[in-house]
């Protein structure tokens, strides 16, 4: 944590601080849902890439049967 005991410690200093703060916690709070977000989008992409694959097997599997 910042030595804020040089400054003044006026209204005015402390919701500067307070700003401060909050912008430090929601710029990380921020960078946290692109991440989930990212995570999210590449395990959907990943689930239907299984998916497709899982069609493709049960057609070739059926194809195969029909032999």
């Amino acid at each position: 944590m910042n030595d804020w005991s040089t400054l003044n410690d006026t209204l005015e200093e402390q919701l500067r601080r307070e700003l401060i703060e909050q912008k430090q916690q929601n710029d990380g709070l921020v960078a946290r849902v692109e991440l989930l977000e990212s995570l999210v989008r590449d395990e959907q992409e990943q689930k239907y890439n299984a998916y497709k694959r899982i069609s493709e097997l049960i057609k070739k599997s059926n194809q195969d049967e029909n032999i």
